[in-house]
Parts: C-alpha cells; sequence; structure tokens
C-alpha cells in the first residue's frame, strides 16, 4: 500500500515548475530608514528628555519636561 500525499502537497508539486519555489532570505531591497526618537504619549516631546522613576512596589513615574 502506498502512503497517500497531501492535497498541499500535491499542488505545491504541480504549481513548482510555473511559479518556481518560494523566495527566501533578505529581498533585493534597501533597509528601512532609522526612525527618530520615540515621542511621549502626553506631550510629544522625545521620551530621551523626561525623567522616569521606576520604584520597587510603586507605579512607574514619567516626569515630562517643561514646556517652553
Amino acid at each position: 500500500m502506498s502512503k497517500r500525499v497531501s492535497w498541499w502537497d500535491r499542488l505545491n508539486g504541480a504549481l513548482v515548475p510555473y511559479i518556481g519555489p518560494p523566495p527566501l532570505g533578505p529581498y533585493n531591497e534597501a533597509p528601512l530608514p532609522a526612525t527618530g526618537p520615540k515621542p511621549c504619549p502626553m506631550c510629544g516631546t522625545p521620551m530621551t528628555d523626561h525623567d522616569i522613576e521606576r520604584r520597587e512596589g510603586r507605579p512607574t513615574q514619567i516626569h515630562c519636561p517643561a514646556v517652553a
């Protein structure tokens, strides 16, 4: 008795001669440009300008910089 082949294996076998194997690895595309600093969801200034207070047993607090 021969082993049954699943339907997707039969479909892949039928399509590979026409469409070729699946592409693997990185494509010939340029890498995405670097993004800027992430903005604060509350004030919109970069998060690098903020003071973040992380204390054990208490909630984390974010102190936004003074708006000029």
